[in-house]
Formats: structure tokens, C-alpha cells, sequence
């Protein structure tokens, strides 16, 4: 009797296809649809105005994934992997939505990257990733979206974890639509916070501000981190930000960081902690995937620490201390040497 291949190695060669089921999930809001007890096949292609058949199987192949679970009856029920792709709460919804666009046609190309250690993105598209962002406001609020789905999850363990004590004024260098920026003042009602972007970076933060009711305390102001970063700043925060780009480009958003920073100033960057080599596949799978996307997209990386603290040092900074977060994601403190 010939031998069947291993579970581990059929999900390999399905996750094109289930990953389309979550994205097809998500656009539909069915993981919302479902808490909420609407299991039944039908109903949820009525709701969604989809094909019932259709909408029958792809409920089964998610099911197959563990995605969902089917009753004896054929309804469909929650479960925790399903309530993280949910859109009224942060998780993972709209960074699968965000990744199917920017990021499925680009990994259809890997063996670019493997072949001239170039990204990808700019071979397929004809433009990088920041233009062809500046070019799509759709494209655009995808992005921030799934930044600020990120920042939100992330930024309750950063303000949890780091000490904040004698900040008065944040900088969020390249900081979106502000995410982490407000968790940090709603944590410092005191203190005053610039956000610090490209304009389409900024796209919706003036809105997520006043959500925050932080809006009062922030000032927003356009600019590139090539260029110049506003001064006199007591915490610069820099979040998924060096590793989107390679060690020279890394080296040049930090070195003006350090121009902008008075000797009293702290800057922390808050990243994915990447191990010196894989123990934990399934808790390192994120920051690993993560590091190959920078690669196929970008030309940017994950580091290690040592990684980060010579980054730090050839911009005229000195790595002062890690904090290890309740995350994937871990702070960075420097100082200027």
C-alpha cells in the first residue's frame, strides 16, 4: 500500500488555496457573520449575495483548515482562529486583505529575488512599493489599514511593557495613520505627539486622532525620514520601520534620527524579534515570513539584535537595552553614542 503523504506536507502544497479561502472569508466578513450564529450555508450566501453552492464548499474548505467547524447539521461555528480574522477587533483581517493585493502577485515571482537578490515588487509592477502606494489612494488605505490593524495589537503590549517615564514629547517617525502614537498618549496624558509621514502615509490619521481623543496633543507633519525629522523630541518611535529597508537606506533613516535628537532623547525601534536560527518553527514562522516578504517586496530585511546594534552603531547611535514584549514584536532602545 503506498505510503500517504503527512498533513504538514499537504497543507504545504494547499496554502495558495486556503490562504484564497481566508481572503475570500475576510472580504465577506464571514468570520463576523458567524460569531454573530450565522451558520447556516445559505443564509450566509444570502447575506453575502453569493452563489449557495458555492458558498457551501468554500464554508467546507475552510472547515478543512480548521478555519471553522462544521456540526452534525451542516452549521457552520466560530472558532479562536476564525474570531482572529473578525473586522471589529484587531487581528488579522485587514492585513490578509492588505497582503492578497500587494503582496500574491509579487511571491508568484520569487525566483527573481533568488536570482538577482533584487525585490520582486518593482520587477512585476514597474514601480516600488511606495509608489505605486503614492499612485493608489485604494492601495493605499490597504496598507495603512493593515499597519494600523498591527499597531493596535502591537501597541497595547509596547505601552504594557516599555517604560514611558519622563517622556513629554513623541515622535512617530513614519508613523502612519498614528496608531501607536495614540496607545502612547492615551498612556501619557500629558504628553504632546508629531506624527511624522509621507501624505499618503497620513491618510486617515487626523481622523484616528480624534477617535483616540488625542487629537488635541498631536500636530501632523508631512516630510520624508531621507530628508529631515522634526527636533526636540523625547522618545523617537519608530516602528516597522528599518526593516522595510536594506542596511544603507536603514543606516540613513536612523542617522537622522540622531541629527534630530537632542543628547537627552531615546529612540526605540519596534520590530519582529528574529532568533540567531530557527528553534520554534511555529513561533518564528511570523518573523521569519516576515523577513522573506521584506526580501520579495522591499529589499528590505528582518534582523537580529547584533544585526540592529551594528545599524545603530554606524549611525551614530548606541544600543542601550532590548524589551522583550508580550508579542512577536520586542523594543529597541538607543541613545546617541
Amino acid at each position: 500500500m503506498a505510503e500517504r503523504p503527512p498533513a504538514e506536507a499537504i497543507w504545504l502544497l494547499n496554502g495558495f488555496r486556503g490562504y484564497q479561502l481566508v481572503v475570500a472569508a475576510c472580504r465577506l466578513k464571514l468570520p463576523d457573520l458567524v460569531a454573530a450564529g450565522h451558520g447556516e450555508p445559505a443564509a450566509l450566501a444570502a447575506m453575502t449575495k453569493t452563489h449557495a453552492p458555492s458558498m457551501r464548499r468554500v464554508l467546507r474548505g475552510l472547515a478543512a483548515l480548521g478555519f471553522f467547524e462544521e456540526d452534525a447539521g451542516g452549521r457552520y461555528r466560530p472558532t479562536t482562529t476564525s474570531d482572529w480574522f473578525r473586522s471589529d477587533r484587531p487581528g488579522l483581517r485587514n492585513m490578509t486583505l492588505m497582503l492578497s493585493k500587494e503582496g500574491y502577485r509579487a511571491w508568484a515571482e520569487l525566483q527573481h529575488a533568488l536570482e538577482t537578490g533584487g525585490p520582486v515588487f518593482e520587477h512585476v509592477y514597474g514601480k516600488n512599493r511606495w509608489e505605486k502606494m503614492a499612485d493608489d489612494p485604494d492601495d493605499a488605505a490597504l496598507f495603512n489599514a493593515a499597519m494600523a490593524e498591527t499597531s493596535d495589537r502591537v501597541g497595547a503590549a509596547f505601552v504594557a511593557g516599555y517604560d514611558l517615564h519622563g517622556v513629554d514629547t513623541v515622535i512617530d517617525v513614519g508613523g502612519g495613520n498614528g496608531a501607536l502614537l495614540a496607545a502612547v498618549l492615551v498612556k501619557l496624558p500629558h504628553a504632546q505627539g508629531i506624527l511624522f509621514d509621507l501624505p499618503a502615509g497620513l491618510a486617515g490619521a487626523a481622523e484616528r486622532m480624534r477617535t483616540a481623543d488625542v487629537d488635541e496633543r498631536v500636530t501632523l507633519v508631512e516630510g520624508s525620514f531621507f530628508e529631515s525629522i522634526p527636533a526636540s523630541g523625547d522618545l523617537y518611535l519608530l516602528k516597522s520601520i528599518v526593516h522595510d529597508w536594506d542596511d544603507g537606506l536603514a543606516t540613513a533613516i536612523l542617522s537622522a534620527c540622531q541629527q534630530a535628537m537632542k543628547p537627552s532623547a531615546r529612540l526605540v525601534l519596534v520590530e519582529r524579534f528574529l532568533p540567531d536560527r530557527v528553534e520554534s518553527p511555529g513561533l518564528e514562522l511570523a518573523t521569519v515570513m516576515s523577513d522573506l516578504h521584506m526580501m520579495v517586496v522591499l529589499g528590505g530585511r528582518e534582523r537580529t539584535t547584533a544585526e540592529y546594534a551594528l545599524l545603530l552603531d554606524a549611525a551614530g547611535l548606541r544600543m542601550t537595552r532590548t524589551v522583550m514584549l508580550d508579542s512577536d514584536f520586542y523594543a529597541i532602545e538607543a541613545a546617541s553614542a
